[in-house]
């Protein structure tokens, strides 16, 4: 149990510790597996030719379930499809993709005879080619010949690829989702982000998280992060954090075998805390991507209460994440930390009283008029 438990604890280091390059490209297309977003590790997609996109060997396919190998002396790449119904095997500098159903494999070696898989070629606009020390090969030539659905988005430049096989997250599965002590933060101060567990196995505590938190760099500055049960941070807890983790991602891995202490209830598991370096409008979300390298990017994992040697991790499709995004002082007005009074209004002066109106003088009598005389007769 020492050794397994060390391992994880390494593994959680690197993890947190490990930076993803970021890639100077004018225009990068997104790509998602299953509304997944991957996060590629030192060699973004390339678009060649008429449209072809070229993607790292591995990441994009081992998301779909895939397996794929490489083999440098030949040069060759296969990718076995998850349910080891298909190899695709491509070289590098060569147009020609070969598609081999193995779907009666199985069957045949059991009735005793060779098995020799039926195979498919299919002509590459763009051949698969070496870019930076990269293996870089076909993604939507790849992912129709696994079975599945690529659709392209020139609005937002993206890639959507859908599996045969996608499935949805049962209602029950663990959920995490991000809180915040407060969402209003001026110039200089701090807060702490919360990420809350729900759904926990029952006689299973909480014995890892591994968090991945994409943020407002311009807006915000990491602090400092903890395994936490509740309000109460889990002294003696293994891991680290990497605010570098990818372009705008934070990551942090935690890992306890202190089971008296370790969340065993819906709650909080991990507390994250950040510095509002501007009091402006900023905002958090929980990542649920793939990463090329290390895999998904947010996981929870328990370990039984009655036996430690029992242990059950979820991400991908078995765990539930909330990516709905957290806003900081979402007024956008910036948030001052000591708001200045308004001044008193001055009092106006007294009216200056107006003077009396002078008294008229009485109209002077008018002499009495003359009669006229008698008219002439």
């Amino acid at each position: 149990m020492k050794k397994k438990i060390l391992s994880i604890s390494v593994a959680a280091a690197i993890l947190a510790s490990c930076s993803i390059a970021a890639i100077a490209e004018d225009k990068v297309p997104s790509v998602y597996v299953n509304d997944r977003e991957i996060l590629f590790d030192d060699q973004a997609p390339v678009i060649l030719g008429e449209g072809t996109t070229l993607i790292p060997a591995r990441g994009v396919f081992e998301a779909m379930g895939a397996t794929v190998e490489w083999n440098g002396e030949t040069r060759v790449v296969d990718v076995t499809s998850a349910d080891n119904m298909t190899l695709v095997r491509l070289t590098i500098d060569d147009s020609t993709m070969k598609v081999y159903d193995l779907s009666g494999m199985m069957s045949t070696l059991l009735s005793g005879q060779d098995f020799k898989a039926p195979e498919t070629p299919v002509t590459l606009a763009v051949a698969p080619q070496i870019i930076n020390d990269r293996t870089m090969i076909p993604l939507r030539a790849i992912s129709e010949a696994l079975n599945a659905e690529v659709n392209w988005n020139g609005e937002d430049y993206s890639i959507d690829i859908i599996t045969s096989d996608m499935t949805q997250t049962p209602d029950t599965a663990p959920a995490l989702s991000l809180s915040a002590s407060t969402l209003t933060a001026a110039e200089g101060e701090t807060f702490d982000v919360f990420v809350n567990a729900a759904n926990i196995p029952e006689s299973m505590f909480v014995s890892a998280v591994s968090a991945t938190v994409k943020y407002d760099k311009e807006n915000l500055e990491f602090v400092s992060a903890s395994l936490v049960n509740g309000e109460t941070v889990i002294e003696g807890a293994l891991g680290g954090e990497n605010p570098e983790f990818a372009d705008g991602y934070l990551k942090a891995a935690y890992i306890t075998i202190d089971s008296e202490k370790a969340a065993k209830t819906e709650g909080a598991v991990m507390k994250l805390t950040f510095k509002s370096l501007t009091g402006k409008e900023s905002f958090l979300q929980l990542s649920d991507s793939y990463q090329t390298k290390l895999g998904y990017n947010t996981s929870i994992l328990f370990t039984s209460l009655e036996n430690e040697e029992i242990n059950k991790e979820f991400d991908g499709s078995d765990l539930m994440v909330n990516t709905n995004s957290l806003i900081v002082n979402a007024s956008g007005d910036e948030v001052s930390a000591t708001p200045v009074p308004a001044t008193e209004p001055e009092a106006t002066t007294e009216p200056v009283a107006t003077t009396e109106p002078e008294t008229t003088a009485e109209p002077e009598t008018t002499a009495t008029p003359a009669p006229t005389a008698a008219p002439a007769e």
